[in-house]
């Protein structure tokens, strides 16, 4: 599966809490950029060709965040060096599935069944930052991912495009366009 088989699509989740999460996705010289909306917090992250994160911006009423990765790792808006990044290259919004995606597309390009990552985990309404280790696995069906430090684990459905569908007692994907 090649990564460039979503050139430009717009997906919303509903979660069960009766909020919405939508997302929008376009292509560029670069990579991707995926620019979202759930409920007052809006987010845009930057990815490069194979999906891994180059930047983000979120903001909700007063709070906001900027991150961008260099090779040292995540630095914030005022140039320091969030510990422990310098291995990281994905992003987990708790508030968006999509960011689920982007380890499960790359495992599926590259034909894999597995991987763990080190992923940069930011909650709301803080925009509080961690580092969390997380795993993918292929199941017969879907992915199952599992935080390997809190043992949080679900199965989660996804499309051809490795884009979550149903995210277990979270949300379920209400629609996808081209």
């Amino acid at each position: 599966m090649s990564l460039r088989d979503t050139s430009r699509l717009s997906i919303v989740w509903e979660w069960h809490d009766g909020s919405y999460d939508r997302v929008h996705i376009q292509a560029n010289d670069k990579g991707w950029t995926a620019s979202g909306r759930h409920g007052d917090t809006r987010y845009l992250i930057e990815l490069d060709e194979e999906f891994f994160c180059r930047s983000l911006e979120v903001s909700s009423d007063a709070q906001a965040l900027t991150l961008n990765r260099t090779k040292a790792g995540w630095m914030n808006a005022d140039a320091e060096l969030i510990p422990g990044s310098a291995d990281c290259v994905d992003l987990d919004l708790g508030w968006a599935a999509l960011t689920n995606t982007f380890p499960i597309k790359r495992l599926m390009a590259a034909e894999q069944s597995a991987g763990t990552f080190l992923v940069m985990m930011i909650s709301l309404p803080n925009l509080e930052v961690r580092m969390v280790k997380q795993s993918y696995s292929r199941q017969d069906k879907g992915w199952l991912y599992q935080n390997t430090e809190s043992g949080y684990a679900a199965l989660l459905s996804v499309d051809r495009h490795g884009f979550v569908t149903d995210y277990p007692e979270l949300c379920t994907r209400k629609d996808l366009g081209r």
